[in-house]
């Protein structure tokens, strides 16, 4: 999968994009991915037109807080079968492009034949432009498809993602996102702490930007590219520790990456080391039992 921020390439002429911010790249995200991939059959490529960095987080002055940051989010797509993605770089200049001139950008820069985006897109300064807009400023040089937003239980959003992921309700976040909820690091040293209670962890410092579930122990997987192993999980926002159950190897300076199945309980103080094992045993009782 091509990878363009801001710059053009042949391989975006008439192509069948998506435009959106797609952080997640949720279920409702990929029924449009499904979508431009179907429209787009062995004749065109297919592409995804998205924002670097988030939108929101230049618009609000936010710390970014991304359930997917970039590279996580280029490799899903590429699993997902898209051909490129086109990053536009989001400022404050770029924030105050009129819906028109936004277009105009598209029309010069990409060149694709067909835009699909979902019902509730907004573009432009002040979120001016609509999914109708987009197609009646489009006529002529491309067109636009609009898809219903996906529901489950309500409308599947980024923001309903992440407001169950604070609130530690990984499973339900997980099922609107198609898949578990996740993290990708490098396995750091630790203290050693976990060895000498006789549970030993790896250790991983979260990518900066990516939102970290509500702090507390989870039920985990871990992937090393080898195999997927279940694991008990100590979440806080600066450090996941993982014990892999039955696990005895070395993973340093590896690449690995933890899901996060379900929450056990929130962190609590023990009085003593001896306290703090006998959680842990209790813990990894209730994840090998369920």
């Amino acid at each position: 999968m091509l990878i363009l921020k801001n710059r053009t390439d042949r391989i975006t002429c008439n192509s069948v994009c998506a435009i959106g911010s797609f952080d997640g790249v949720h279920r409702g995200h990929q029924a449009i991915v499904q979508h431009i991939r179907q429209s787009a059959g062995d004749k065109s490529k297919t592409g995804i037109i998205t924002f670097t960095p988030l939108p929101f987080s230049v618009l609000r002055k936010a710390p970014l807080c991304s359930l997917t940051p970039d590279r996580e989010k280029e490799r899903i797509f590429a699993q997902l079968g898209v051909d490129f993605i086109f990053y536009f770089e989001f400022s404050e200049d770029f924030a105050q492009l009129s819906p028109g001139g936004f277009v105009a950008a598209i029309k010069e820069k990409i060149k694709p034949s067909l835009i699909v985006v979902g019902e509730n897109f907004h573009f432009g300064c002040g979120r001016r432009g609509t999914a109708q807009l987009l197609k009646s400023l489009g006529k002529g040089s491309f067109r636009v498809e609009i898809m219903p937003r996906v529901t489950d239980e309500g409308a599947i959003s980024s923001t309903r993602i992440r407001e169950l992921l604070l609130l530690g309700n990984v499973k339900a976040a997980s099922r609107l996102l198609g898949r578990p909820y996740s993290v990708s690091a490098i396995v750091v040293r630790g203290k050693g702490r976990g060895t000498k209670l006789g549970f030993p962890t790896i250790n991983l410092v979260p990518p900066a930007g990516k939102l970290i579930p509500l702090d507390g122990v989870y039920k985990a997987s871990v992937n090393d590219g080898r195999e997927e192993q279940t694991g008990a999980l100590f979440c806080r926002q600066d450090l996941l520790e993982v014990h892999i159950i039955g696990f005895s190897g070395d993973l340093y300076g590896e690449n690995v990456i933890v899901n996060f199945i379900e929450r056990i309980r929130g962190i609590s103080q023990f009085s003593d080391d001896q306290a703090l094992a006998a959680a842990i045993a209790g813990d990894i009782k209730k994840i090998v039992a369920g």
